[in-house]
């Protein structure tokens, strides 16, 4: 494996979710305006971090670090 496909499996498993999932946003986000219970769908997984089309209406890229969430079960 080359140095970049390590990087986006590094950041595929620090995400700890798939392409398609329904997250929960488990604590306020005073920078994005975001607040804990806000939920999205994960659209794609970057080396800057998981991409998430927030139902607020707007996309934004979350560290899953520094913005933690959860994954919401299927319905």
């Amino acid at each position: 494996m080359d140095t970049i496909g390590a990087r986006h499996l590094q950041a595929r498993l620090r995400a700890g979710v798939r392409v398609g999932t329904r997250i929960v946003l488990e604590r306020d986000d005073a920078d994005s305006g975001l607040c804990a219970g806000d939920r999205g769908v994960v659209n794609e997984i970057t080396l800057e971090g998981v991409v998430v089309d927030w139902d607020k209406g707007f996309r934004l890229v979350v560290d899953p670090v520094t913005m933690p969430y959860s994954a919401l079960a299927a319905a």
